[in-house]
């Protein structure tokens, strides 16, 4: 079962890296295009959600504590989403991604203890140490290269950083603890997140059509990507440890080194190359 988890939890990391590339591009059309995303994503979600229950034979039982809880989860969701985007407009991916993929896992691993009870053995700290060697090797590169450590991107990492291990333990609380429907559990999310970005976008909405036009195949893309990324790491939660799933998830630091560098065409050193080595080994070391 765990060898299960860890597969889930890799399938989740190459489409999380792949959707990170894939926001690069339509970072600078702001919030409205987040909006777009939502909407597309929604009617994705809640048509293959429909199509599961129909063969189920059964269907969502909307609760007060699933929708509570979705409006918890949607709401750190949004939050990550606005920042990435926001710092995407003024640093390159292979800035930002490294670092708070990088530092994620360590904090999930301090929370997924406390707040779950699920102790990591000698080995697995091993992999954390590992991938907090991996942050501290980005860091390093950060101040060889620019001459000094830039408070902007390092700070925007780390914010996004927290977000990420606040949903993550949340997300494996609900599903573990709670015994939620981790499809009924997104599917509702994602109509929340419609009515929030809605809001969040008062007045705007015209643009956010229209940037559905401009960039119909990113918004599309994300549209599955998103889900597909997140709704693999939450039933990699049910067969693996939150810390554990965590820590493999963050392997796309190895995809999107890659993508930055043959999509986007960002340059990477040969710090940041050892870095994903560091990241690649802190993987193998959490799973074996």
């Amino acid at each position: 079962m765990l060898l299960l988890g860890v597969m889930l939890a890799l399938g989740s990391a190459i489409a999380h890296a792949a959707w990170n590339t894939a926001s690069k591009t339509i970072a600078p059309a702001g919030r409205p295009a987040l909006w777009a995303v939502a909407i597309v994503e929604c009617c994705l979600v809640v048509t293959v959600t429909t199509i599961v229950m129909i063969v189920r034979g059964h269907g969502i039982t909307l609760s007060w504590e699933l929708l509570l809880l979705s409006l918890g989860s949607t709401a750190m969701h949004a939050l990550s989403m606005g920042l990435v985007q926001v710092a995407y407009q003024d640093f390159d991916v292979s800035q930002i991604y490294p670092l708070s993929r990088g530092l994620a896992p360590v904090v999930v691993a301090l929370t997924g203890m406390v707040a779950l009870g699920q102790w990591l053995s000698w080995t697995q700290w091993g992999g954390v140490l590992l991938m907090a060697a991996a942050v501290g090797a980005l860091l390093f590169e950060t101040v060889r290269t620019r001459g000094s450590l830039q408070a902007k991107p390092l700070l925007w990492s780390a914010g996004i950083a927290v977000s990420i291990a606040a949903y993550t333990t949340y997300d494996g609380w609900v599903v573990v603890e709670r015994g939620l429907d981790p499809i009924a559990y997104y599917a509702v999310g994602t109509v929340i997140q419609v009515a929030l970005w809605s809001v969040v976008v008062r007045g705007k909405h015209a643009e956010g059509l229209r940037q559905l036009r401009i960039h119909a195949r990113t918004v599309a893309a994300l549209a599955v990507l998103i889900p597909t990324s997140y709704v693999l790491a939450l039933y990699a939660t049910l067969h693996a440890p939150v810390s554990l799933v965590a820590a493999v998830r963050s392997s796309s630091l190895i995809w999107v080194a890659l993508s930055a560098a043959l999509v986007l065409h960002e340059p990477i050193g040969r710090v940041r190359v050892a870095a994903t080595v560091l990241a690649a080994a802190a993987v193998v070391a959490m799973v074996v």
